[in-house]
């Protein structure tokens, strides 16, 4: 397996959704409690990275077995063939990382991390496995953008701040996290749009399936203006800092890269958009949030 092939079936390129919220976890601990954990927050870092790396990976191992061909192993430049045992193999090193990182943050904290943890693997296995995958349903989309958008964010606070989740506190950081939540979700639902044609032939049943093509583009753009509505509302009820309003400049690159994209919903030309733009609300929400800090 050449470094590439490894690249390409963990897909490292997606690896952002992960990354999102434990960047702006990590502003939000220091802006709202001005606590951080640099050794808790790196090993949380670690695990979700791995998990999220090895659920990329099993998935991919689900689909070649359901799947006649498996084409997406191949690297044709060099004409070397990615088996299903290596895939598997590569999908258990990354959980056995994940694993050990997250045992070593939990020993740290206590039982709320392991909760949060296990509750995570959980979806994250059933995510791709099992007879039903999470992935061959509608509730793909908000499955991966709460489980990602904001089950890792109060993780990375929590790590951070010992905070003690309580039902106000959760629904806070519930609020605080939405719009990650949302751009992660979009990413799901921008592969699925992507992928609509491939997935009615391998009868997976997506949330494009139910919607259509034609209302699956409605809402992927309403989703994406909600978002920023979302960030001012949690602004003016000060669960952001007040630079947060700043982040409305954003708004119209957003919307342009979320236009280019459902005009010509294309993998290997758009795609790369829906990654894009939860890039830049990330990027935007981390400044704005660190440059509260020092108001």
């Amino acid at each position: 397996m050449t470094p590439k092939q490894f690249l390409d079936l963990v897909e490292i390129r997606v690896v952002i959704p992960s990354v999102a919220p434990l960047m702006v976890g990590l502003a939000y601990s220091q802006w709202q409690y001005a606590r951080v954990n640099w050794l808790n927050a790196i090993l949380l870092i670690i695990a979700t990275i791995s998990v999220h790396l090895a659920v990329n990976t099993f998935n991919r191992y689900e689909d070649a077995k359901r799947q006649k061909s498996n084409e997406f192993l191949r690297e044709k430049a060099q004409g070397e063939v990615i088996t299903n045992k290596q895939v598997l193999h590569v999908a258990e090193t990354l959980a056995g990382i994940a694993v050990l990182a997250g045992i070593a943050v939990a020993l740290r904290t206590d039982y709320i991390t392991w909760i949060i943890g296990i509750i995570s693997f959980l979806i994250g296995y059933l995510y791709s496995a099992g007879p039903k995958p999470i992935t061959n349903t509608p509730f793909g989309e908000v499955v991966s953008g709460i489980t990602m958008g904001y089950f890792i964010f109060i993780a990375q606070v929590y790590v951070n701040t010992r905070m003690v989740p309580t039902i106000n506190v959760l629904f806070q950081w519930l609020i605080v996290s939405l719009p990650l939540t949302i751009f992660i979700a979009e990413i799901m639902f921008a592969n699925n749009i992507a992928d609509h044609d491939e997935d009615e032939e391998n009868q997976r049943q997506t949330l494009v399936h139910y919607l259509g093509m034609a209302s699956s583009k409605k809402v992927y753009m309403f989703w994406t203006i909600a978002a920023f509505i979302e960030v001012i509302i949690a602004t003016f009820v000060g669960w952001l800092p007040i630079t947060s309003y700043a982040m409305v400049i954003l708004l119209p690159i957003v919307i342009k890269n979320a236009r280019a994209f459902i005009r010509r919903p294309v993998k290997q030309e758009t795609f790369v958009l829906a990654i894009k733009n939860l890039v830049i609300v990330m990027c935007g929400m981390t400044i704005v949030i660190l440059a509260g800090i020092w108001l």
